[in-house]
Order: C-alpha cells, then structure tokens, then sequence
C-alpha cells in the first residue's frame, strides 16, 4: 500500500522556526553591539575635539598657562565668573564638558537639556607643569582613557 504524504509535518516546520529564530536573535545582537560601538564612537570624536580645544585655547594665552587647570571630577560644577582670559576659557570648558546648552528637545511648553551621561568614575583633569598642559579625560566610569599633552610656553 503506497501513502502519497503531501505537505509538512509539524517536526519539520518546528526545526524550521528555531533556525529562523536563531537567525533574528544573532542579528538583533550584531544591531545592538554596533549601536554601542558606534555611541563610543561618538564619545571618543567629542573628547577628542574637546581636548583640542583645551590645548588650543592654552597655546592661545602662553603668558598665563600657569592658571590653566581643572579638575572636573563630577557632573555638577561651579562657574568661577572672572573677566580674565583664563577664568572665562575655563568656564567655557566647564560648559562644553558637560554639554551644557547643547540639544534642546521640544517638551511641551519648553525645552530640556540633554545632558551627556554622567558615570561615578569619569574624570576630565587638565594639568599644567613647567609650561606642559596636559588633557585627561576618563569617561564610561572610567574604562574609557583620553591623553594628550603640549608644551604650552
């Protein structure tokens, strides 16, 4: 007696879901890593730039390379409102690290600030020795590691 069996059975079709399953769940995985990769991507051009600008803003005023120094070790600061050039520099820093003022978003009646995360261990220093000013910068609670140093004088 010969059976003509059309269609799929229920094993078949089953085996069938896990591969695909298997298919999503490792490409849902390769999204999610590349967006991280691409958000330290992100974080790493900021710091950069930022640092630039500390330097610069310190080869920019040599006779008072001295007074050039901070050390940043939380989200909340203080201005230290001066009229010296150095004083204003470092507020404008202060401002630019902790992207003060940068995106506003429409909430509403007004706007908010979106503020870059603020991880215990993240430390922005800028240090100055014998007319050499160093940038540290220690961000992703502190895992993430950003040096460079220019003589200044």
């Amino acid at each position: 007696m010969e059976k003509n069996i059309k269609g799929i059975s229920i094993l078949e079709s089953l085996v069938c879901l896990v591969i695909i399953g298997i298919g999503f769940v490792a490409m849902l995985q390769l999204s999610s890593f590349s967006i991280n990769a691409m958000d330290r991507s992100i974080e790493k051009n900021k710091m950069n730039f930022l640092s630039e600008m500390v330097l610069e803003d310190m080869i920019g005023d040599p006779n008072n390379v001295s007074n050039y120094s901070l050390n940043q070790s939380s989200c909340n600061y203080t201005n230290n409102y001066g009229s010296k050039l150095h004083q204003k520099n470092i507020n404008k820093w202060k401002d630019k690290l902790t992207e003060k003022n940068y995106i506003k978003f429409d909430e509403g009646s007004g706007y908010k600030d979106k503020k870059l995360r603020c991880l215990s261990g993240d430390i922005k220093k800028v240090t100055v020795n014998n007319g050499v000013g160093k940038v540290n910068f220690f961000t992703g609670k502190g895992k993430r590691k950003k040096y460079l140093s220019v003589v200044a004088k």
